[in-house]
């Protein structure tokens, strides 16, 4: 397969991959999801199942966007540390920010990725999607890799998804690897590069972030 270039990875398609990460199972949870009961396999497999649930209920469009939104974010909360992504992709300029502009751009951050991602679900969800099972006892872990490959309309994609245990005992996914290209490292470039554009002025990259998406 050809490595894609930092370029051709936008917003959208990473969130489109992420569809298809969390969509792969076809049977429907009861229960909401436990980061801190699961590993981060049975994680994975839990949260598909809570979202497929959503993602049906929808099917057909609603006039409540918002709500379909919200439910999207309640569901994945639990399990992405947004907060984690977000001021890892602002990097050295996270020291030049106030509390206020890092607090803003966590959320501008997740609801555009929340936003996106439930829009994209839709077209993903006939993936052929295979995770590689856990080749060691992860339970003393602090960080573990969850791989994946990902075929759809002819096309492969091998995915790791980096997972990490917090202090409250939680497993949380805070970054991903598309075919060898680090998803949060590119995410930290385009931060980087809005600064330049703007002049440093943080409150423009952070008004325009989705746009430089």
């Amino acid at each position: 397969m050809t490595q894609p270039n930092i370029a051709s990875i936008t917003f959208r398609s990473v969130v489109a991959l992420m569809a298809s990460w969390l969509l792969a199972a076809n049977v429907w949870a009861a229960e909401p999801v436990d980061p801190k009961q699961e590993t981060p396999h049975e994680l994975i497999e839990e949260v598909t199942e809570v979202l497929f649930d959503v993602v049906q209920k929808y099917n057909g469009g609603s006039d409540n966007a918002e709500q379909y939104y919200d439910e999207i974010q309640g569901i994945l909360e639990p399990v992405v540390d947004f907060e984690f992504i977000a001021k890892a992709v602002m990097g050295s300029h996270r020291s030049d920010a106030s509390d206020e502009q890092v607090e803003t751009f966590v959320q501008v951050f997740k609801r555009g990725l929340v936003t996106t991602y439930a829009k994209g679900i839709a077209n993903y969800v006939d993936s052929e999607i295979s995770i590689r099972p856990p080749s060691e006892d992860v339970e003393d872990k602090r960080r573990v890799s969850v791989d994946q490959e990902v075929k759809h309309d002819g096309s492969t994609y091998r995915l790791s998804y980096t997972m990490a245990k917090n202090r409250s005992g939680e497993w949380k996914l805070i970054n991903l690897v598309l075919d060898g290209v680090n998803l949060g490292r590119s995410f930290r470039s385009q931060f980087g590069q809005a600064a330049k554009k703007y002049n440093g002025d943080l409150d423009k990259v952070i008004d325009n972030w989705l746009d430089e998406m």
